[in-house]
């Protein structure tokens, strides 16, 4: 044969060989590649041996002379183990690549987990130490009622220990004797008051609990936080305060009376004839009795509200004949000013049943009001009319003064609590006719509430239910 036609069937049979490699290699998979790679030479040599034989057979059916297929065969072997060697390198490569950049991704997350994972632990511990040294008790409750954290304070203030209450309701344990009263409402009815009979003594304890719900991202309730006080002290000194007031209203209001009476036979002249002069100073002290008078009759009606022993008597009564009786109680007063009071009242208002005389001390307030801190030459309107479907008549005073700040306007039913501006000749107050005309209309199931603008006037409004639900 010539050396033409060898080298075209050496070409021939590398092509094959070629193409047989190529099949070879993509049929090997991912698994098949990483195990060839895992078992090292030793395989790589029973496979090898099983590949020349496969060449060798393919290419003596092309080659007549044994000697030169064995050495095209091993060339072609040659071939195809270097071939093979380099796939399966650039295969462990690339998996050692990937290896590595998971076991960098996988360390890189661990790090982030455990830096939040010590921060959250950091910032659970000083939640916890300012928790323990808040000299209030707070218990925290989970969406079912169930106490999930309780400080020493509250441990101490309720007799129980965290230990024996952490996942327990807070009423667990409580002897019936011991809890009296749970979710009493406070006077202002803002925070809950809970009584209980010591464990320690058979005194009795008073905690007042201001609650706040915890509430997720989604806004939904997923429990509450409560704050414990003690305020048995506080209510003993409450009610020391109370009877202290009362019983000494009480003892000046005996010596007023004989004053009141004497200074009018003095002034209706039955003692005998007075000068102008001394019927001038005598009238002076007359109308200072009287303001001495109503000082006491506030403080003895807020001793009763505070005691919750102030009395409504009701009756069918007539509004505009309760507003007519006020205005021209004080019309005189005004009249001193110039200040023209006006009424208006719509027409065709039914009877209400209300406590006429409480009303009438309302509106006493509130027109007295309008009075000191309206001007020379200003005006009061005192309106009423039926609203919300005739079930409620609303009584509204207002008035052409000086106006309320907008950050007074929260505090001014506050007792003793007292802003605006007033002649220095005017009558001066105690700061508490608000604050017990707010009782007697929240006693007869109404509301009150001011409307005001510095310099623009202050308008009080109430409201009066028709009918008692």
């Amino acid at each position: 044969m010539s050396y033409i036609a060898m080298a075209y069937i050496a070409t021939a049979i590398i092509s094959i060989a070629i193409a047989f490699l190529l099949v070879h290699l993509t049929r090997l998979s991912g698994q098949a590649r990483f195990k060839l790679e895992k078992a090292g030479t030793k395989n790589y040599s029973s496979t090898d041996d099983s590949l020349k034989q496969t060449v060798l057979k393919e290419i003596n059916e092309l080659i007549e002379s044994p000697r030169q297929s064995q050495e095209v065969a091993k060339k072609i072997s040659d071939i195809f183990t270097k071939e093979l060697d380099k796939r399966i390198n650039q295969n462990a490569q690339e998996l050692n690549k990937r290896y590595e950049t998971i076991i960098k991704e996988r360390n890189q997350s661990e790090e982030v987990v455990w830096k939040k994972y010590r921060k959250v632990l950091s910032d659970k511990r000083e939640t916890e130490a300012v928790i323990r040294s808040i000299a209030e008790g707070l218990v925290v409750v989970d969406a079912e009622g169930k106490v999930i954290m309780m400080n020493p304070a509250a441990e101490k203030l309720l007799g129980v220990a965290s230990k024996n209450k952490i996942g327990k309701s807070i009423l667990d344990n409580l002897k019936e004797e011991q809890l009296i009263s749970l979710v009493k409402p406070s006077a202002d009815k803002e925070d809950r008051e809970i009584e209980l009979v010591s464990q320690q003594d058979e005194t009795k304890k008073v905690l007042r609990a201001s609650s706040a719900v915890i509430e997720d991202e989604n806004g939904q309730t997923v429990g509450m936080v409560s704050v414990l006080s003690d305020i048995t002290k506080q209510k003993e000194l409450d009610q020391l305060k109370s009877n202290f007031v009362a019983n000494v209203s009480h003892e000046l209001r005996t010596p007023l009376v004989a004053i009141d009476k004497s200074l009018s036979l003095i002034l209706t002249k039955a003692a005998g004839e007075v000068s102008p002069t001394q019927e001038q100073f005598l009238s002076i002290a007359e109308s200072n009795l009287k303001r001495l008078g109503l000082l006491i009759n506030d403080l003895l009606d807020l001793s009763k509200l505070e005691a919750g022993r102030m009395e409504i008597r009701r009756q069918p009564s007539s509004i505009d004949k309760v507003i007519s009786e006020s205005v021209n109680t004080l019309n005189a007063w005004a009249t001193t000013k110039a200040i023209n009071i006006e009424k208006k009242v719509q027409g065709g208002l039914p009877e209400i049943n209300i406590d006429p005389d409480r009303i009438i001390q309302v509106l006493n307030n509130l027109i007295g009001n309008a009075i000191k801190f309206t001007p020379h030459n200003g005006s009061i309107t005192v309106k009423a009319i039926s609203i919300n479907q005739d079930k409620e008549i609303e009584i509204s005073v207002s008035d052409t003064g000086t106006g309320i700040a907008k950050e007074n306007l929260p505090k001014i039913f506050d007792k003793f609590f007292q802003v605006g501006e007033r002649a220095a000749t005017d009558i001066s107050g105690t700061g508490i006719g608000l604050s017990i005309a707010k009782e007697i209309v929240g006693l007869h199931g109404g509301k009150i509430w001011v409307e005001s603008e510095k310099g623009q006037g202050t308008k009080f409004i109430f409201t009066l239910p028709l009918k008692l639900e």
